[in-house]
């Protein structure tokens, strides 16, 4: 009808989804971390001292999840976003239970490789969700959403992670995290979130044209010319810039999760049942951060600066974190770290958004995220090995980390006048 009221269907009910998913999804994926301070764990699967070997058991996922990530994009683009999460759904809550039954170190590694190709299929999903049901002016916001979903996911896992393993052990928490990632999930995807708005009951006629009056020029103005085939991105120099930053945010958030509860148990002498309480309180700590630079990001439209700005103040954080003789002081230094991860993954999503055509947006995604997770996964190895390399010290291990934030400084201040001028013409 003329003048009514513009529906609000895509931050009632999609946002929700792709947030929902982003948490269940890094339960399943971080909940390694958890289970590695798990003595009996160790013992089962004779990694007692064995650094490296701990280590290589989140980045064999990340082999798996950058692979995926690859395909992933391409399988979004040909199936929409719903039909390809789900078919991911299924997929990484199987082979989260074969995590549960498996009885070696090689078997876990091979499972572990399976998850990380299977959940390979949430960037691409949420990225184009987000493409489809958001006007540019709400993608930072959208984007910084979804993305604390992970620091919502690493929260909520803490003390998920250690209950269950003090209820039944670690293979219950497998089990557990398999069977609630399809119970949960299904029924958001098949009531809540259809591939456009046009397939919506929810989404009123005002909500739709609002929805694709503001980013309707893109494709004559702002890409006028360039060529629709994905080699046209991949001869982008600012496409591999944002891909090198998203192996820096891979590096960040990967290596200090896995790492940080053994950190805090073995170095810091916080008990392991604290790992279930005030530790697990402060993760939620960076996500006001997150979402207020979400927000800085739609205003300014200069997603570059607020990743140039928070790689340089996390690069201190990180160094600080091992230096400072309070536990609890140590602590809130790594967390707030966190933030960092979460607002480079909503600052590289919204500047690929001004590099991709829409239809290539699920590839070019799988594509910078894939790479990313390739390279970036290799964190948790490397920092295993760091630790053992300096008898325990973690000063070399976490000081690794801080060298590639430094790095990311560069890389994110090299491109902030192109996104820029990008952000501005998409918003006219």
């Amino acid at each position: 009808m003329p003048g009514a009221k513009r529906t609000a269907a895509r931050w009632l009910y999609v946002a929700p989804t792709l947030f929902m998913l982003v948490v269940v999804n890094q339960l399943d994926k971080t909940n390694i971390a958890v289970v590695l301070a798990d003595r009996k764990f160790l013992s089962d699967m004779t990694l007692m001292g064995q650094q490296a070997r701990m280590g290589f058991l989140s980045t064999i996922f990340f082999i798996g999840y950058g692979g995926g990530l690859l395909v992933w994009g391409f399988v979004v683009d040909h199936l929409g976003p719903r039909r390809a999460a789900m078919f991911g759904v299924c997929g990484w809550a199987l082979t989260t239970m074969w995590c549960a039954v498996s009885h070696s170190v090689s078997e876990l590694y091979a499972a572990r490789f399976v998850l990380g190709l299977t959940e390979g299929c949430i960037w691409p999903v949420c990225n184009t969700y987000a493409r489809r049901w958001f006007p540019i002016r709400e993608r930072g916001r959208i984007q910084s959403l979804w993305v604390n979903g992970n620091q919502v996911g690493l929260a909520l896992g803490l003390p998920a992670a250690t209950l269950l393993i003090s209820l039944g052990g670690w293979r219950v928490v497998f089990w557990a995290l398999g069977a609630g990632s399809v119970l949960v999930l299904m029924p958001m995807l098949l009531f809540l979130a259809p591939d456009t708005p046009a397939q919506s009951g929810r989404a009123n006629r005002e909500e739709r044209e609002h929805i694709v009056s503001l980013p309707a020029t893109e494709p004559e103005e702002i890409h006028a010319g360039r060529s629709i085939k994905l080699g046209s991105l991949l001869a982008n120099f600012e496409f591999w810039v944002v891909t090198l930053c998203h192996v820096g945010a891979v590096a960040t958030l990967f290596g200090l999760t896995t790492w940080i509860p053994t950190y805090l148990t073995q170095v810091r002498g916080i008990p392991f049942s604290a790992l279930g309480g005030w530790v697990a309180l402060s993760y939620t700590l960076p996500i006001v951060v997150s979402l207020g630079l979400g927000y800085f990001a739609d205003r300014t439209m200069r997603p570059a600066l607020v990743g140039t700005l928070t790689s340089a103040v996390v690069a201190a954080l990180i160094l600080a974190s091992v230096a400072v003789s309070s536990a609890i002081a140590s602590v809130l230094l790594l967390v707030t770290s966190l933030a960092a991860p979460m607002i480079y993954g909503a600052m590289n999503a919204s500047i690929m958004q001004s590099l991709a055509l829409p239809k290539q947006i699920g590839r070019a995604t799988g594509i910078f995220v894939g790479i990313g997770n390739l390279i970036g996964g290799l964190a948790p190895t490397i920092i295993g090995f760091l630790i053992a390399h300096f008898r325990g010290r973690y000063l070399g291990a976490f000081g690794f980390i801080s060298v590639v934030n430094l790095a990311m400084v560069i890389l994110y201040f090299s491109i902030d006048s192109k996104t820029v001028r990008c952000g501005l013409a998409s918003a006219k």
